[in-house]
């Protein structure tokens, strides 16, 4: 990444006005062989909550359109929708509500619910757009998308897959998933820095997608308007180069089936330790990151939170894993990286094991 920066401040103008574009269009083309779709199809950004804005803040949503989305969604793509439902008459979000642990068909079938129910209101009204995570941030719960995507089109409605955590994590094929719309970081689990993303918007929709930030390249085709966003450091989208080569030389097999391994084996002995249970009904459902209840007794409990509960984490023994209530427990989820080691679950059940118990102490 310095690398990269240095290169744009010994010559900015030779980098801003020539090699900047040779460089993202490496990336864009090495990318879309990754997830195996069609270079034209991918645009760089910054993160997934900048792509969620970009597609949502562009669609021609009109009075009588509704927005599907899952209650365990990530939260700044729900208040993405909020904002568009509050800033347009009478378009509307319809929330499905998901508590885990539940099965893939559980899953399809609350959807399918939700679908059939609002078919049956008869008010004019239609779902413009569905809104599925791959893998859901807090719970981390691996969804079945190709599914949920083939069910909201069967209804209708464009669908939209917040793959944030997926690059990396599972193997992308976007040319068999087939959404409309997809986000990932590549700084979350293809190793890039952060600041790294990448939007997939299929042919058929790229005259309804533009920017953000509008630039001197509008009017123009997706690939152009995409490929400048204005005088910035662009050395964080560099570094997927440097993830992707990375990658190629252990093997994407390798990597991915090291890190889900870690975190089945990681969540169990962690539950054990505990005395606990991981979130999930099936392995399928795990990708390199595991729910895991905290033994805590009292839900109630004033300190019983996510904020002071990760602040003891954090200021008393140096290391995060982010805690959350679901359902009637408190969890952690924790991120299974190639440079763990199952003694690292061990040693973090140990201290969360402390934590809980002065917690429960207090009672």
């Amino acid at each position: 990444m310095r690398a990269w920066h240095d290169r744009a401040e010994q010559d900015p103008d030779r980098w801003m006005r020539r090699d900047l574009y040779v460089a993202l269009n490496d990336i864009r083309t090495q990318l879309a062989e990754f997830v195996n779709c069609d270079k034209e199809e991918l645009a760089l950004v910054t993160n997934t909550t900048v792509g969620v804005n970009t597609v949502l803040r562009s669609l021609p949503f009109v009075p009588g359109d509704r927005i599907l989305v899952l209650t365990t969604g990530y939260v700044s793509v729900n208040q993405t929708v909020r904002y568009i439902c509050d800033t347009h008459e009478d378009v509307k979000v319809i929330e499905v509500p998901m508590t885990f642990p539940i099965s893939d068909k559980e899953m399809l079938t609350k959807v399918e619910d939700a679908l059939k129910a609002h078919q049956e209101l008869k008010d004019g009204s239609r779902i413009k757009l569905g809104i599925v995570d791959w893998i859901s941030s807090v719970p981390s719960i691996v969804h079945p998308v190709k599914e949920l995507v083939e069910l909201l089109h069967s209804y209708g409605a464009l669908v939209y897959v917040d793959g944030a955590h997926s690059i990396g994590q599972v193997p992308v094929d976007l040319s068999y998933l087939r959404p409309d719309f997809y986000i990932a970081n590549c700084h979350k689990w293809l190793y890039s820095v952060r600041g790294s993303a990448l939007l997939y918007v299929a042919k058929r929709h790229q005259h309804l997608i533009h920017p953000t930030a509008i630039t001197g390249d509008y009017p123009s085709n997706f690939e152009k308007e995409f490929a400048w966003a204005g005088t910035q450091d662009y050395s964080s989208l560099m570094s997927i180069l440097s993830a992707l080569k990375f990658r190629k030389q252990y093997g994407e097999d390798a990597i991915i089936s090291y890190t889900h391994s870690l975190a089945l084996a990681g969540g169990k002995a962690m539950a054990k330790i505990l005395g606990t249970h991981c979130l999930t009904l099936d392995d399928h459902q795990v990708g390199n990151m595991v729910n895991v209840a905290l033994p805590i007794k009292d839900l109630n409990h004033p300190k019983a939170n996510t904020k002071d509960l990760m602040d003891i984490l954090m200021d008393k023994h140096n290391l995060f894993t982010p805690a959350f209530r679901h359902g009637d427990h408190f969890y952690t989820r924790v991120s299974a990286q190639i440079y763990l080691e199952l003694e690292d679950f061990v040693r973090l059940a140990n201290i969360w094991k402390e934590v809980i118990g002065d917690l429960n102490a207090s009672s």
